[in-house]
């Protein structure tokens, strides 16, 4: 699948997200997303078929949109010093439809349905660690917006358990499934916790592609209850870690809400996926790629017990 040119946009993409992270100006953070895009466009058109062809061009599309955006937004709030709540909420508006977040999620079903399990972790994964990081310096920056962007993240978990359960493809459901860990992860930028959530989550994410791609069912079937976050396994840390973050912040009530009502509405459709991955489970080894994947569990429990 790689040759050598294609180890260069492989560079590329794990480049732009460092760049980001490390720099502390807007314009360099916002080439820095821009450079690992640029490096992973040429790797989703890598599969075969024309399905994957178009999804690429779909997500080329929307993410140029989202660019464009936020560099506009940013041009008026840094450089020319317009700090209107127009421009700052459509700084944050880019920086959702980048991420997948309500209201710009509506891509991202139907792109994951349309790619290799490759693309998924790539999409799903490093390239979110740029705008997550942008978004989390603005609400450093804005401590004003933080009940807008804590809204946004709550509605997203929500929506994401919505769409996961009227989803036929397990494809489509982990897109769904992104779009609800998206908005935990928007409220750890807010109250804390953000890079722990989204290790523990594309740690699991990545065990889970592996797994579907070699057909270790029974190894699936864990690897999907550790998503929805069920104790006591690796996803109920985070997420109780973002939970008690949450209570100190002023209005917790309000906010606590949506999550907890998206985690619920995501754990119906995780179930049903663990069942159907069981029942095509013809035994189940003593011994097997599961064990690995429990210990990691076991890792975030004692994580969970002396860190938090």
């Amino acid at each position: 699948m790689f040759g050598a040119s294609n180890v260069l946009f492989l560079l590329l993409m794990i480049i732009g997200p460092i760049i980001t992270l490390s720099s502390s100006n807007w314009v360099v953070s916002w080439a820095g997303m821009e450079l690992g895009f640029v490096g992973l466009i040429p790797l989703l058109f890598l599969g075969v078929g024309s399905v994957n062809k178009e999804v690429g061009m779909k997500y080329f599309c929307i993410q140029a949109l989202a660019s464009a955006l936020l560099f506009v937004s940013g041009m008026m709030i840094f450089s020319l010093f317009q700090k209107g709540v127009f421009w700052v909420l459509g700084m944050i508006f880019s920086l959702c439809l980048k991420l997948g977040l309500f209201p710009g999620h509506f891509w991202v079903p139907s792109v994951v349905s349309g790619l290799d399990w490759f693309s998924c972790v790539l999409i799903l994964g490093p390239l979110k660690i740029g705008p997550f990081a942008f978004l989390s310096n603005i609400m450093a920056w804005m401590p004003s917006f933080h009940p807008v962007v804590l809204f946004l993240g709550g509605m997203s978990t929500v929506i994401g358990g919505v769409l996961g359960n009227n989803q036929t493809s397990v494809r489509a459901m982990l897109g769904s499934s992104s779009i609800a860990h998206s908005g935990w992860i928007t409220l750890g930028s807010v109250v804390g916790g953000l890079w722990l959530y989204f290790l523990f989550y594309y740690l699991v994410l990545v065990l889970s592609l592996i797994f579907l791609s070699e057909l270790d069912y029974s190894s699936v079937c864990i690897a999907f209850l550790s998503m929805s976050g069920l104790p006591p396994f690796l996803m109920f840390v985070a997420k109780l870690k973002i939970v008690t973050m949450m209570m100190g912040f002023s209005w917790w009530m309000l906010f606590i809400l949506l999550p907890l009502a998206g985690s619920v509405l995501s754990l119906i459709f995780y179930l049903k996926l663990s069942y159907s991955f069981y029942l095509n489970t013809k035994s189940w080894p003593s011994i097997s790629g599961g064990l690995g994947f429990m210990v990691v569990n076991c890792v975030g429990i004692f994580w969970g017990v002396f860190f938090m």
